[in-house]
């Protein structure tokens, strides 16, 4: 069973937790607070074990002159055969991006990482900023139970729903339109879908097209882990309304 492997390029590099510890927050202004990357971490890693979840692994990249962080953990939480629960969880100390949290699910047939929205906080960092992250946070993490739940049944439909190529092309189609595919990867994500490189996708589900998108989005995950993220939460947007209105019952509760 393999687990999440976070890759960076264009001047990202993985870095240990001594490392990041290393990594101090500039001064605050009259308007901006930072946090630690350290700080961070480990509020999201106390709130996830206070509500029961824990880490199989957590990876760590810095970017931008150690100005950028982005971690990803999995969590010891199945939600489906082959699929386990992982969180994502960013901070910047230059201004360039807020505190954020988001958690999806992690297949370890092929390692492919999806974010959902039903589980994604951001705060900026203003004077009161951590408390508010950490509010937001706990408030997230306290549904995570839920969404694992809810998440199981989605999978299982997906996995139980037929499609036609048709569809599958039109799917493609949309997400191209709505910019989470650049020109280069919709062929990559039909190439995907007709000629599935693992056999779990083999069938011509829902299950197997979301893969094919989370593949061949997987070089953004590589250079960009934030932009990765908000990709595969529009990519679960998308599919959603496909499958919804026919079952609508594993979506998150508000």
């Amino acid at each position: 069973m393999s687990q999440s492997a976070l890759v960076v390029h264009r001047g990202a590099r993985v870095v240990t937790r001594e490392e990041l510890d290393n990594v101090p927050a500039p001064p605050p202004t009259d308007t901006w607070f930072p946090l630690t990357h350290s700080h961070v971490l480990d509020r999201t890693l106390s709130t996830l074990d206070q509500a029961g979840f824990h880490p199989k692994r957590t990876q760590l990249a810095l970017s931008r002159g150690d100005a950028k962080f982005f971690a990803t953990i999995d969590l010891e939480s199945p939600i489906a055969e082959g699929v386990a629960l992982a969180v994502g969880v960013r901070n910047s100390i230059d201004k360039s991006l807020p505190i954020a949290f988001a958690a999806g699910e992690r297949i370890f047939v092929c390692d492919n990482l999806a974010f959902r929205g039903e589980v994604a906080v951001a705060r900026k960092h203003t004077r009161f900023g951590a408390d508010r992250f950490a509010e937001a946070m706990a408030k997230a993490v306290s549904g995570l139970a839920q969404f694992q739940e809810a998440e199981g049944r989605r999978i299982t439909y997906f996995r139980k729903t037929e499609i036609q190529d048709t569809m599958a092309e039109s799917l493609i189609l949309r997400a191209y339109e709505r910019q989470i595919l650049s020109h280069l990867q919709l062929p990559r994500v039909l190439s995907q879908w007709r000629k599935p490189p693992f056999e779990a996708f083999e069938d011509r589900t829902l299950w197997s097209l979301e893969n094919a998108f989370t593949s061949a989005l997987a070089d953004v995950g590589k250079t960009n882990p934030q932009r990765f993220c908000g990709l595969t939460i529009a990519l679960q947007g998308l599919l959603a309304e496909a499958a919804g209105a026919s079952e609508p019952q594993f979506a998150m509760p508000a």
